[in-house]
């Protein structure tokens, strides 16, 4: 018997056979499996931004609509387990152990089959999920893709909603250099005859996702052009907005989820809701405003502390970026901004440290324990250009950067740690360790 520790041992191992984008490795795994992708009840959702918010929100709905759901998103921020949940509750570690042991000899029947290679660690994980959540009789399952859409191993499956949050640049190495680009890859889960819910987004990028509907013969509806949200207030409590949805009109609807962006999140999330109407599915008007209401979403201006306030969000691209910028500016009060900075090389940390530098008192530059982080003297060097260089610190680890942020703050001063997703699981893992101590 394969023990947890074991099995995330193999299962991050895979690392080292890369992102192979294409859906001939896991389509045959899956087939090898009895195709239990196909059996499930979908919503999928692509997207830069706002993925994993808006996940979160379908899914409380459903929930609070009775029904068993299961959620699959990435990363995980302090627990690999967080990949795969059914009612906000985490797969345990001995289930993660047993599906990867009977997994296991297919994964290599793969690998040694001419024509084929290796299965990567997201398309065993996906694989994983299926099972899992097929087993567990989940009566949906909210699945956000990995990387990009049409390539992507979660775009196997024939869902009931197809999602497409707020599109800007991000990974360009493997989606193109343009928005039409991006979009044609995320415009990739749109399917023949499918629904489709697309998040506000820039001219061109709506273009090409028209297209691709149009092609493929799907029927859309966009927030910020037939769908219609109006925030009435943003502060510390959450937002409340109006919607004109597809079918309702909601007034004063609330979510704890911080920032305006979380809006248009929302408004994306009820739309997809009142879609499954077309599929001969009803969900409540009361279930769409107690599921948003009791949402819960980690790492996304997320408070742990107050005295002095501590904030963490995993914005890893400009546009995220920006957004907690934004928010820094419209909800938090303080004296000082302290901001820990740890943001990965294959990003556009220029431009990001562009953005949030100009806003913070004090500068802590570091890096996650990942081979992608981009070292804390270049994030220094950049964001001198914005601030003065007795205002910023380099620290070799988040550990130390936090330790340093917060012996140098005072009650009303504002800690953010934000730049990755990756720097935002170590500082909750620290955290959660030192409460342990206490």
């Amino acid at each position: 018997m394969i023990t947890y520790p074991e099995a995330l041992k193999y299962i991050y191992d895979l690392n080292k056979y890369g992102i192979k984008l294409g859906l001939k490795n896991i389509e045959y795994l899956l087939f090898l499996l009895g195709n239990p992708h196909q059996k499930l009840n979908i919503i999928h959702i692509a997207g830069t931004n706002g993925k994993g918010s808006t996940a979160a929100i379908i899914s409380s709905i459903l929930q609070s609509e009775g029904f068993k759901v299961g959620l699959y998103t990435s990363p995980h921020l302090v627990d690999f387990t967080e990949r795969m949940k059914i009612n906000y509750r985490s797969i345990n570690q001995k289930k993660v152990a047993t599906l990867l042991e009977r997994i296991k000899p297919l994964v290599e029947k793969v690998a040694h089959t001419p024509y084929y290679t290796h299965p990567t660690f997201f398309e065993v994980i996906t694989a994983m999920a299926f099972i899992y959540f097929l087993e567990e009789k989940v009566d949906f399952l909210v699945l956000e893709v990995g990387l990009g859409g049409r390539l992507d191993a979660t775009n196997v499956c024939e869902p009931l909603i197809s999602v497409i949050t707020h599109l800007d640049y991000d990974h360009m190495d493997k989606l193109g250099n343009s928005l039409e680009e991006i979009a044609r890859e995320k415009g990739g889960i749109i399917k023949s005859g499918g629904i489709v819910i697309t998040s506000d987004q820039f001219e061109k990028a709506d273009q090409e996702i028209n297209k691709i509907a149009r092609q493929r013969n799907s029927i859309i509806y966009k927030v910020g052009r037939e769908i219609k949200y109006e925030i009435i207030k943003s502060d510390l409590k959450g937002i409340i907005f109006n919607l004109h949805g597809i079918y309702n009109n909601y007034i004063n609807l609330h979510t704890p989820l911080l920032g305006r962006h979380q809006a248009e999140n929302a408004a994306t999330a009820i739309t997809a809701v009142e879609a499954l109407k077309i599929k001969g599915i009803c969900i409540s008007k009361k279930a769409i405003r107690d599921g948003l209401e009791k949402v819960k979403w980690s790492g996304r201006l997320e408070i742990i502390q107050k005295k002095p306030m501590l904030v963490l969000d995993g914005a890893h691209n400009p546009n995220g970026i920006e957004v907690v910028k934004q928010a820094l500016e419209e909800i938090f009060g303080y004296h000082r901004l302290i901001l820990v900075l740890g943001i990965f090389a294959d990003k556009d940390y220029k431009k990001m440290i562009k953005i949030i530098a100009p806003l913070a008192d004090l500068i802590i530059a570091t890096k996650a324990k990942n081979p992608r982080a981009t070292s804390p003297q270049i994030i220094a060097k950049e964001a001198a250009q914005y601030v003065d260089r007795n205002k910023i610190m380099v620290t070799k680890n988040i550990p130390q950067a936090i330790n340093y942020a917060i012996s140098n703050s005072n009650e009303d001063d504002l800690i953010c740690i934000t730049g990755s997703l990756y720097t935002v699981g170590e500082a909750k893992r620290y955290f959660i360790k030192k409460n342990q101590k206490m």
